[in-house]
């Protein structure tokens, strides 16, 4: 019997099979949703945001463009939905076009520096801000911040690169007529190549946005580089070198006032990685030990036995501390005389007492002066060679004399072995530990247009400063750094200076203390 046709299943070929299937998800699949429109957003440049905004010169010279990092990725993220879009731009060229296209919404956007060194040829910034996105296309100029300053030096009379004094002596980088660094310290120092050979550490205190810039000028330069002060404060100092090759002057830095029972500082004195002072005539027979970075006193030790006459100047040897009472303004004074003091007591304890050394001066045979017309005072002293070495103030003509004197307890005379030009008043003077070099403070005797200055002489090794060389620098004016009377070597080439409390000219300087750095004028 035959099978009916009426069930029978068609065939169908793969291609039909296909189409079929394809029509069928088609039918069943669910409408899509119509797509988000996005917004076009351009980044046409950086706008850098400091706390001020710097004024402009009208005659500077130079325009400084500042070098970024050329990788940097800015990323966009959605304030409502948190979605986050990135966007890779090269700071230093935007004849490029940076774009990106975002949906409509309120963004944030951030970038960070991905160099975190302190120390960077390029300066690392920071973009952080807000931007509205709607159905217009956007042109966006990112706000930048950055924690870094800039430090430059015009070329002139520095020969090649200065040096970075921080352990690797990193090189700064040259550009167009400029050697410079940016960097996060806000204390630097740096080693300064000069012509002729000199050398010279200068110490920089500089802070985020604010450009320090130097320049060394010899006589007859003309034309120094004059900044617009663009996007970063401008603080620039231009130097004057001597006939010598050195800076006219040096630059006093890490300033702190000191407590008033050291209004009348007058000596400084390292001893064994501790700092003492002391007070000049009237006051307590008291050395002052301080704290060495604050100036806080920390210890008094009493001097048993005398009084302070007129205490100017601090020496220390291997085994004692010399405290010279032979402050004579009068030039009228018989008991010139140093205390003889030993370290170990010094150290320990809060009561010592005194060898005397009494002495006079091998020239004076007069004694009867007016005030302040003679050249028989004297504020400064150093042990070196087995001597005392004792430096006059000289009144009428600003020279000193230089004496020597035996260390030993008894009476002496102190022998005149040479003469120094100071053009200026000398009150305290101190050696390196190996009594190579010597330094001198003191200051000019012009009233109210006065300057303090120093002395550096190099390889005095305890001979007389008659046969030496020695260069002077000026500090500034004293209504700023007080009176300068004490000078002391930290164990380095590093000195720390007191001045004594001033009022002059209507302002009254309270007693401070600062340092000075004589790495290059003077070598190890």
């Amino acid at each position: 019997m035959m099978k009916s046709n009426f069930f029978h299943k068609p065939h169908l070929s793969p291609i039909w099979t296909v189409l079929l299937l394809g029509i069928i998800l088609f039918s069943c699949k669910e409408n899509e949703k119509p797509s988000v429109p996005q917004t076009k957003i351009t980044i046409t440049g950086i706008e850098l945001i400091s706390g001020t905004v710097p004024n402009g010169r009208a005659n500077a010279s130079v325009s400084w463009n500042h070098l970024f990092p050329s990788d940097f990725q800015v990323t966009f993220k959605n304030t409502q939905d948190g979605k986050s879009y990135d966007l890779r731009i090269n700071p230093n060229d935007f004849s490029k076009s940076y774009s990106i296209e975002l949906p409509a919404g309120s963004y944030s956007y951030q970038g960070n520096p991905s160099n975190t060194n302190p120390i960077s040829s390029e300066l690392p910034i920071t973009v952080t801000g807000e931007v509205q996105v709607g159905a217009s296309a956007v042109n966006l100029k990112l706000k930048g911040y950055s924690t870094y300053g800039l430090l430059t030096f015009s070329k002139r009379n520095v020969p090649t690169p200065p040096l970075l004094a921080n352990g690797t002596s990193s090189p700064l980088v040259e550009k167009s007529g400029f050697y410079y660094v940016y960097h996060k310290e806000t204390s630097l120092k740096v080693d300064v190549p000069l012509a002729g050979g000199k050398k010279i550490r200068l110490p920089v205190t500089n802070s985020a946005f604010s450009h320090a810039q130097f320049q060394f000028r010899a006589t007859g330069d003309t034309d120094p580089d004059q900044f617009i002060t663009k996007h970063f404060s401008l603080n620039q100092r231009s130097f004057t070198l001597s006939p010598e090759g050195f800076p006219t002057e040096l630059v006093p830095y890490l300033p702190v006032d000191l407590p008033q029972s050291q209004r009348e500082t007058s000596g400084l004195a390292w001893v064994q990685g501790k700092l003492f002072s002391i007070n000049d005539g009237g006051n307590a027979a008291e050395i002052y030990e301080l704290n060495p970075q604050t100036g806080a006193l920390l210890r008094t030790i009493t001097v048993e036995g005398v009084s302070n006459i007129d205490w100017e100047d601090l020496a220390v040897s291997q085994t004692h501390v010399f405290v010279g009472d032979f402050g004579n303004n009068l030039g009228n004074r018989k008991d010139l005389r140093i205390l003889k003091i030993s370290i170990a007591d010094l150290i320990s304890q809060t009561k010592v007492q005194p060898q005397l050394i009494e002495f006079s001066f091998s020239d004076q045979s007069q004694f009867s002066f007016t005030a302040n017309s003679h050249n028989f005072d004297c504020e400064a002293m150093v042990f070196a060679n087995g001597k005392i070495h004792l430096f006059s103030k000289n009144w009428t003509d600003s020279k000193t004399k230089h004496y020597t004197l035996s260390s030993d307890a008894g009476k002496h005379s102190a022998a005149l072995i040479g003469e120094w030009d100071t053009q200026g008043l000398i009150t305290g003077a101190d050696v390196t530990s190996d009594g190579k070099h010597l330094v001198l403070i003191g200051y000019e005797n012009k009233g109210i247009s006065s300057r303090a200055f120093v002395w550096g002489i190099p390889n005095f090794n305890g001979n007389t400063i008659a046969s030496s060389k020695g260069y002077q620098f000026f500090l500034g004016s004293p209504i700023s750094l007080g009176q300068t009377e004490g000078i002391t070597f930290t164990g380095t080439l590093e000195t720390k200076i007191s001045g004594e409390s001033l009022s002059l000219a209507g302002s009254s300087t309270p007693p401070r203390m600062f340092e000075l750095d004589w790495n290059g004028i003077f070598t190890p």
